[in-house]
């Protein structure tokens, strides 16, 4: 008993020296973290710049392009002249400035340029769809830290419960009131729980790991507060989810560039008109190119596609099916987010019963358990008795600990799920995760 008793102390002061280590935030500090330092949430940023550029990039066949080339020649044992006069050393050299402008006459530019933009948007959705998931789950995490710390309390304080009762048996049994077998049980009740607390010890330390990974590696640790019951302020309606919850809106933007794609692959066979201005400001001899030394020349091209394999044809019903499929997402996310915003609703009315309902068991509990050990102390109760209410005890009051968590945990989803953690549109964040973090 001394070898444990010592190794949970030494347990304990490692466990204290670590937490004392870390920075010590409320919940809104702590979501302010995991939006700037989380590793996961930088990638995703950069991959939406990436898409920015990619969207400038790809419109570029649409700018006029300028180019300077230049070419060159050399021949060996050529005869010019009417004389047919040997020349064994020929060369011919010669310069060109070239302006090319793509002329849009079907349309398609416009529709190309209004596709990518869609593609950079629903990009920009799918990010805020990440962020939204990603405060949820810190808020969740947060909350778990709080009820692990609370846990911790609840475990040591069986646990004192538990050492009394043994110091109490361990007299009786000195003076010879009660069996050896009630020394065995009071020392296993002790051991119990002393396993029980290194237990709640390690749930804390792999919340706080959790906590510490999603801030982008900073320790962590949640402030000194009690669990207390949470209120219920949040705004819940499907109209709201459906114009707030980003990957709603990530998944009409695809739908919507999935038309427009449709639209520019069926013009496919469209004629396309390129004009160009070429301009040789050098060139020996002065005749041996297009257009000759000092001139000036402009052209235009007209393209017009006879036929192409079908390729146009069999590229418009592959776009076609993706518009259906497109519109079956947009529907699937739609009864997603009712199937979503039922069961939090549930889940919360579920919690909240059981918190009610577990902490009137907690009340009695404690009462029973009061009277047990007065009885036991005065050699009026039989030690199973205490075990057994003991036992009870401590099951109810940590199932009430655990219905206290299953509020929050419902709240946070009903927040995700009406897509309160997402940024605004214009990169601000909601003021719901401000709110949100009074807790009680």
């Amino acid at each position: 008993m001394k070898r444990v008793l010592g190794f949970l102390v030494v347990l304990g002061a490692i466990f204290c020296q670590n937490a004392l280590a870390a920075e010590v935030v409320g919940l809104e500090r702590y979501l302010e973290m995991v939006r700037d330092g989380n590793l996961a949430l930088r990638s995703n940023v950069r991959s939406v710049e990436a898409a920015y550029y990619g969207v400038l990039a790809s419109v570029g066949y649409q700018r006029p392009n300028v180019g300077l080339s230049g070419s060159a020649s050399y021949l060996t044992d050529q005869r010019v002249g009417m004389g047919n006069i040997p020349n064994r050393h020929s060369m011919t050299y010669n310069t060109s400035l070239a302006l090319t402008q793509r002329i849009d006459i079907s349309g398609t530019n416009t529709l190309d340029e209004q596709q990518q933009i869609l593609f950079y948007e629903s990009q920009r959705a799918a990010f805020d769809d990440n962020v939204n998931t990603l405060i949820a789950t810190a808020e969740r995490i947060y909350w778990s830290a709080v009820w692990a710390r609370e846990n911790i309390a609840l475990q040591n304080d069986v646990l004192r419960q538990r050492q009394e009762n043994n110091r109490v048996t361990e007299e009786k049994y000195r003076q010879q009131l009660v069996p050896r077998l009630d020394i065995i049980r009071s020392e296993a009740q002790v051991v119990a729980a002393e396993a029980l607390v290194t237990e709640a010890q390690a749930q804390y330390r792999n919340i706080l790991s959790n906590m510490a990974f999603l801030a982008g590696g900073v320790e962590v640790a949640p402030v000194e507060e009690p669990l207390f019951v949470p209120e219920f302020d949040v705004s819940v309606s499907l109209e709201k989810a459906l114009v707030f919850r980003p990957d709603i809106r990530a998944a009409n933007l695809a739908l919507e560039r999935s038309k427009i794609v449709k639209k520019l692959t069926a013009r496919g066979m469209s004629p396309t008109l390129t004009g160009s201005i070429r301009w040789t400001p050098w060139s020996e001899p002065w005749n041996s190119s297009t257009p000759q030394r000092g001139e000036l020349g402009a052209t235009l091209t007209l393209n017009i596609p006879i036929l192409d394999g079908h390729t146009t044809r069999y590229s418009t019903l592959n776009t076609d099916r993706l518009v259906q499929a497109a519109e079956a997402n947009v529907r699937s996310i739609e009864n997603n987010t009712r199937t979503e915003l039922t069961v939090a609703l549930n889940n919360w009315e579920m919690a909240e019963a059981l918190e009610k309902a577990r902490k009137r068991q907690v009340e009695r509990s404690d009462e029973e358990l009061r009277i047990t050990e007065l009885m036991y102390n005065e050699g009026m109760g039989a030690q199973i008795d205490l075990i057994n209410a003991q036992t009870e005890n401590q099951q109810v009051r940590t199932d009430y600990l655990n219905s206290i968590q299953g509020m929050y945990a419902a709240l946070v989803e009903l927040r995700r799920a009406v897509g309160d953690y997402a940024p605004n549109e214009d990169g601000t964040w909601r003021e719901a995760v401000a709110i949100y973090g009074k807790g009680n």
